[in-house]
């Protein structure tokens, strides 16, 4: 009987109720970030002048950021994403030692993924004190799922 009970808890191997594993959720989105990373790589120009963002992509920062923000906060792949804009950083700060510059396609994903991190901020902030939120995501990295707030605070309201 015990055995069935904790075969049945969330997370674990096998069972009616069981769910993938929080590693293998996260490590699904590592070749997405890969191959961000990469092309993110190629969109260095020497020209100072090509490195300005176009009017009409400046509208698209916001919905891209966004995007990228639910993808981190119900994917739960802060970490990821972390080290994924921080190697992206890095990145930028080596090539303009050289005098490279990011180009428009690259100030886009970089702009994108710096709002990014500014909502997750702001989302990690706003929900710091939520005593339930809290206790379903125990650990040092607090960065709680929309879902579970909309099915906390949201959805009880109707």
């Amino acid at each position: 009987m015990e055995a069935t009970r904790r075969r049945q808890h969330l997370g674990a191997t096998g069972g009616p109720g069981a769910q993938l594993g929080a590693s293998f959720l996260q490590a699904r989105y590592i070749p997405f970030f890969l191959i961000l990373f990469m092309y993110f790589s190629g969109c260095f120009t020497a020209s100072k002048a090509e490195s300005l963002i176009p009017g009409p992509a400046l509208l698209l920062v916001a919905p891209s950021g966004l995007y990228y923000w639910y993808l981190v906060t119900e994917g739960q792949i802060f970490i990821l994403f972390i080290f994924t804009f921080f190697a992206m950083l890095a990145l930028v700060l080596h090539q303009k030692r050289k005098r490279l510059f990011l180009d428009s396609n690259g100030l886009f994903l970089f702009s994108s993924f710096a709002l990014t991190l500014l909502l997750v901020a702001l989302w990690v902030a706003w929900l710091w004190n939520d005593p339930v939120l809290r206790k379903k995501y125990p650990g040092v990295i607090y960065v709680p799922e929309p879902w579970a707030f909309y099915t906390l605070h949201v959805s009880s309201r109707h």
